[in-house]
């Protein structure tokens, strides 16, 4: 897997529960879009999962980049903010999940499992605010 985001206690974070699991490994991590999109280009990883909160250009940008050149990418997309336009675009562009950092202990690895065999990933948090059925 492919961690990407500014915030280092994010990617900590993140980092401790991929590696709390024996079947999951972390390939690599990038802390901005263009080191992002190098990663993956070097390293191909099954997911990506990368922080929409991050300066000079944020993690669905970020995303739109690794999926226009890759578009068979898994990508999980976090963030701190809530809201619903950015959701849509993010999964109408290829995105197999989002997730809120306040959801990632209990959310992320159940992400990823998902992800990994090919399902997009809908927390009921997110699918009851889109008004769709998880």
């Amino acid at each position: 897997m492919l961690i990407v985001g500014d915030n280092a206690g994010m990617r900590d974070g993140v980092r401790a529960l991929i590696n709390s699991q024996p079947d999951m490994t972390i390939a690599g991590e990038a802390t901005n879009c263009d080191e992002a999109v190098q990663q993956f280009t070097d390293l191909l990883p099954h997911i990506t999962i990368v922080d929409v909160n991050h300066p000079v250009m944020g993690g669905s940008e970020t995303s739109r980049r690794i999926l226009s050149h890759f578009p068979q990418a898994r990508i999980i997309l976090i963030s701190a903010l809530e809201g619903d336009a950015w959701i849509r675009q993010a999964f109408d562009f290829g995105v197999s999940a989002i997730l809120y950092q306040d959801m990632l202990r209990r959310e992320l690895l159940p992400a990823i499992r998902a992800v990994h065999a090919g399902q997009q990933y809908i927390p009921k948090a997110i699918a009851t605010r889109l008004g769709e059925k998880s």
